[in-house]
């Protein structure tokens, strides 16, 4: 450990000097100097701030080259140290290596050296090494995996070095696609010349109009009893009208298309820009971007491709709204690689001012980029070419977290220093820069092969039970049509004598059978009548206007009404058997609010506040408290330890905004809002959370919390673990004070078996009122890490995260664990989400009407069951069954029997399920059928620890079940998608978990509530006015035939 107080820089001016940078053990970040002696190799170790993990202090090591050449490959005996301090064995390096179980061989080594008279690459190599030595002058934590890195068999290379201008693209096929403008977004269906011949073919996929073709064809024949005008032009114009409603269409598509494809960004000129044009970036729309193009983009802009952040204002991090894509409305936190991050530092070092000045200010008045800015990132840009830097990246994946690739100097062919990038850098196209001045990114996928695009389906088509009736109903009149005239065409034959020698006067071609056959068909043709489909679907379109014109399910907050984004399935609302919904936003307002808390061994009350706003009798007890600083009082420390976590175990966002007194107020905005939630009531009982800055180069940032009082504490975040549904856990790793500790917040479910101690029976009574209340809770808890535990610990984390294959996440995973154990138990949470106004009343009403309830929630089992009781779908009088926890199949179907034994001949029934038991039950058929008959003997189901597409099963479950049955799924998040595509009706709520459900559903509503005018009258009244309208038209068309058959009678069959 060299110049750690003096901030001392490595030499460079060496021809032969190479830099090392070691991601391993205690010296993850360090850098290495080598310097060609005579027959030694002097190795300065730098690193920039005091690592806890380093108890020794060393300048330089000394090593004979005779004995081994290789930097870090391998370390002597013969090593020396500073003489205050003796390394034996090989000294610190070694045992460095050996925590990794590397050993002395050096089986894994990041930069060899060119020592006097071998040859260990290139000179075009060792040029690039001398380059990439003069630059990375400064620590770069966790920069270079110290391994090989294998990306796919066809992964695309874009190059930027002196003698490629611009990116070199590789293959080149990426920017030849459409006419070379590969980012040119086209989803229209049709061109000028394939508009008619593609609608028609697309027209004649309808039975009905394949049979009114066939007429067209016969009527234009001379013995055809019908004027073919009166034929053919009534069905030419239906052809035309789909034609010209479907050519409407896709105007509206192209339209749409043009507007994005001519939106504007800024590029890094090609062909022009090198290191004597300080202005090179001009303005071009998104259709002229190519892979390997460099764009610079303001705050508020979309980004016009798949991009990898190479630079943001400021040099730390930039944010941005993913809610186009994913439908998620917080903000994400986004990166630039740590070899970009070393590049942005030198350019701050050697023009310190006017860089900070376009990091602040990088327009001119409205006028973006300013000249400043634009001179700066040619500079910085420039600063990349000249040693050179190759992205490899794998090819492109519908998978929105699937990005992978490297970002490594050019002519690295053993790949020894390498630089992985992955989703923590990447920018979807179509997502929107937030909160950011500006950002310079590199365009790595463009146009088809973006995330944006390789996730854009069409909606999936639904056709209703009547639209399935009446296609039936059309097939059963053709086989009646052409019964009756095969039966007309034989009696005319038939007959003898004058009725056919009448017939031969009246109809030169009537001893044919064929024609006259056909001149039945044309004669009766109209039982299925051309208007039939057009009307009908008018009439759909009209019944769809009533919905979104309907005031009662007017939204006064967001000033929106209903929205029917399909009609094709109106009528089925007035026919729902089965309704299946979401518990968390749908029933719920999503809106967390801090109920109560157990610490210290107590329940310290009521944190809501009171009918009157005031805050609640728990915050002024708790700020009373943390205000006294009674240090020596058991539970001053326990509420500071748990109000100090919930302030710094989190990814929430603080910004300082101006409220409608005139004071400014610290708002919070973060990816759940439980995690808002905690962090709220932190700040109101007086632990402030007030800013997060993420240091310069690194994964690490800062946490500021302010409290008790005016004290203010900084909190170091090294790592972060991040809550997933499999681990329902999250956890940071803070130093502060010398000190490292993991804290964890989670489930109870999982968290008591990472405790030192199970719960105490105070703990267990409070987490079981909270549960029967309806609150969700958590559990958190902390224990201290030791230095070299943490040193060794981050080494391998680092090495799981820079993995670009399919382990990555497992092995992350796997290695967070190993430090989420043996914690120390603080308190618990419980955060209360309400429900929204007028559920337990639709609920109410919805049952009366004899539609049966299933919700669908990945809450905890008695959290749902409360929350089921509280909005009526439970009563006080309902005879409850649970099939929960089954160990298999075997004990899932014994529960399920018992419990259908339990519900059945009773009245008011209600079924409680879990995740566990139909994991195992979903699997088997006959446990199939007994779920099925519990869903109609009893009223009323809560399925509880449910997966996205276990609601899923469950819908198609009753729908293979009952092929009668019509079934409704309605949910607010990105999770219920799968259940409101898989219903015969889908139905969203808008909510806060962003627009996806809404563009999967066919109606769109704001509460639950208002279910109740859309089932009960839209729904009802639709079913009945369309049923009435097809019993009519095909009645009235039937009537016609018969008198057309009574008069064929009549006329003797001519």
């Amino acid at each position: 450990e060299a110049f750690r107080k003096s901030g001392g820089h490595c030499a460079t001016e060496q021809l032969r000097s190479v830099t090392a940078i070691m991601d391993c053990g205690p010296f993850a970040g360090c850098f290495g100097e080598a310097k060609e002696g005579s027959n030694s190799q002097q190795v300065t170790i730098e690193t920039p701030d005091r690592d806890p993990c380093l108890e020794k202090s060393v300048e330089s090591v000394v090593v004979d080259n005779s004995l081994e050449p290789q930097l870090f490959g391998g370390w002597n005996d013969a090593a020396k140290a500073d003489p205050s301090d003796t390394v034996k064995k090989g000294g610190i390096l070694k045992r460095a290596l050996s925590n990794l179980s590397m050993g002395s061989t050096g089986s894994k080594k990041s930069v060899k050296s060119s020592a006097s008279g071998s040859s260990r690459g290139s000179s075009k190599n060792n040029f690039i090494a001398k380059r990439w030595s003069m630059i990375l002058d400064s620590s770069v934590p966790n920069l270079l995996n110290n391994r090989s890195i294998m990306l796919k068999d066809d992964e695309r290379v874009i190059t930027f070095d002196e003698t490629n201008k611009l990116g070199c693209v590789n293959p080149t096929s990426m920017n030849d696609m459409k006419d070379g403008r590969p980012n040119r977004l086209r989803t229209t269906k049709f061109t000028p010349l394939t508009w008619l011949p593609l609608s028609l073919i697309n027209q004649f996929k309808r039975v009905a109009n394949i049979y009114f073709l066939f007429i067209a064809c016969l009527v234009v024949w001379p013995w055809s009893p019908k004027n073919w005008k009166s034929k053919i032009f009534p069905f030419v114009a239906v052809l035309l009208w789909t034609a010209l409603k479907d050519l409407f269409e896709d105007m509206r598509r192209k339209r749409d298309d043009d507007a994005e494809n001519s939106q504007r960004c800024w590029r890094l000129k090609r062909g022009e820009a090198d290191g004597e044009d300080l202005e090179g970036f001009e303005e071009i729309t998104w259709a002229e971007v190519l892979c390997g193009d460099m764009l610079l983009i303001p705050e508020d802009a979309a980004f016009a491709a798949d991009l990898i952040l190479i630079h943001p204002a400021g040099g730390t991090e930039a944010f941005i709204s993913t809610v186009m894509l994913d439908g998620e409305t917080s903000l994400k936190v986004r990166q630039s690689p740590s070899l970009c991050e070393v590049m942005a530092g030198k350019c701050a070092k050697d023009q310190a001012f006017e860089w900070q000045q376009v990091q602040s200010q990088p327009k001119e008045g409205d006028l973006f980029p300013s000249l400043p800015l634009r001179q700066q990132m040619m500079r910085f840009i420039n600063g990349l070419k000249r040693p050179g830097v190759e992205f490899k990246f794998s090819a492109p994946t519908a998978v929105l977290s699937d990005v992978r690739g490297t970002l490594q100097p050019c002519g690295n062919e053993e790949a020894e220093l390498v630089c992985p990038f992955s989703e923590d850098n990447f920018l979807p196209r179509g997502c929107v820069l937030r909160n950011t001045p500006f950002i310079l990114a590199v365009a790595i996928y463009v146009g088809e092969d973006t995330k944006t695009r390789m996730n854009a389906s069409t909606s999936i088509m639904k056709f209703s039970n009547m639209q399935v009736n009446l296609n039936n109903c059309v097939r059963g009149l053709l086989v009646c049509l052409f019964s009756v005239c095969l039966f007309a065409t034989i009696i005319a034959f038939a007959a003898q004598g004058s009725l056919a020698a009448r017939n031969e006067e009246l109809i030169k071609d009537a001893r044919n059978p064929i024609i006259r056959f056909f001149m039945f068909c044309v004669t009766f043709y109209h039982v299925v009548p051309m208007s039939l489909y057009v009307i009908y679907e008018m009439l759909k379109l009209v019944l769809a206007f009533q919905v979104n014109a309907d005031k009662q399910m007017y939204d006064p907050v967001r000033d929106e009404m209903a929205k029917a984004r399909t009609a094709e399935v109106m009528e089925e609302m007035g026919q729902v058997n089965f309704l299946f919904s979401d518990k968390t936003g749908t029933l719920t307002a999503n809106e967390m609010v801090f109920a109560r808390c157990h610490v210290g061994a107590q329940d310290m009350g009521e944190f809501r506040k009171t009918s009157e706003g005031e805050p609640g009798p728990g915050v002024v007890k708790t700020r009373e408290m943390l205000l006294s600083g009674k240090s020596e009082d058991p539970l001053f420390k326990s509420l500071l330890n748990l109000f100090t976590c919930l302030a710094v175990c989190h990814s929430v966002q603080a910004l300082e905004k101006e409220s409608e007194d005139g004071k400014k107020r610290l708002t919070f905005n973060g990816m759940s809002p439980d995690e808002v939630a905690l962090v709220q009531i932190a700040d109101d009982v007086g632990m402030s959370f007030i800013s997060r800055v993420r240091k310069t180069a690194g994964n690490t940032s800062d946490i500021i919390v302010r409290g008790p009082g005016t004290s203010q504490r900084n909190f170091t975040v090294l790592h972060e673990l991040a809550f997933s549904s499999d681990r329902k856990r999250m956890s940071v790793i803070v130093k502060h004070k010398g000190s490292i500790w993991c804290i964890t917040k989670g489930a109870d479910s999982v968290m008591e078996g990472l405790l030192t101690e199970p719960f105490t029976e105070a703990c267990a009574a409070d987490l079981s009122t909270f549960s029967r209340q309806g609150l969700r809770t958590l559990i958190v808890g902390m224990r201290t890490i030791e230095q070299a535990e943490f040193g060794a610990w981050s080494a391998e984390y680092t090495s799981a995260r820079n993995l670009i294959d399919d382990t990555k996440e497992d092995r992350m995973a796997e290695v967070g664990a190993q430090l989420e154990k043996d914690l120390k138990f603080i308190g618990v949470t419980a955060v209360e989400d309400r429900l929204q106004d007028g559920v337990p009343e639709a609920i109410s009403t919805i049952k009366e009407a004899g539609i049966r309830l299933w919700v669908l929630t990945g809450d905890k089992t008695e959290t749902a069951v409360d929350i089921a009781k509280s909005c009526r779908l439970f009563s006080d009088d309902t005879t409850m069954a649970y099939a929960v926890l089954a160990e298999d199949a075997k004990d899932a179907e014994d529960k399920l029997l018992k419990a259908h034994s339990m519900l059945d001949g009773k009245k008011d029934t209600g079924l409680v399920l879990d995740g566990q038991t139909l994991l195992h039950a979903l699997a088997n058929q006959e446990c199939r059928k007994i779920i099925y008959e519990l869903g109609v003997v009893s009223r009323s189901c809560i399925c509880s620890r449910l997966s996205p597409m276990q609601k899923l099963e469950l819908v198609k479950l009753v729908r293979q079940q009952n092929k009668m049955a019509i079934t409704l799924a309605i949910g607010d998040g990105a999770n219920d998608v799968p259940m409101i595509q898989g219903a015969h009706l889908g139905i969203a709520i808008r909510g806060k978990e962003g627009t996806q459900a809404v563009q999967a559903s066919d109606i769109a509503i704001s509460y639950f509530r208002f279910l109740v005018p859309l089932l009960l009258c839209h729904g009802r009244r639709s079913y009945r006015r369309v049923a009435l309208f097809l019993s009519f038209y095909l009645y009235k068309n039937v009537a016609l035939l018969m008198c057309d058959i009574w008069w064929m009678f009549q006329d003797k069959f001519r």
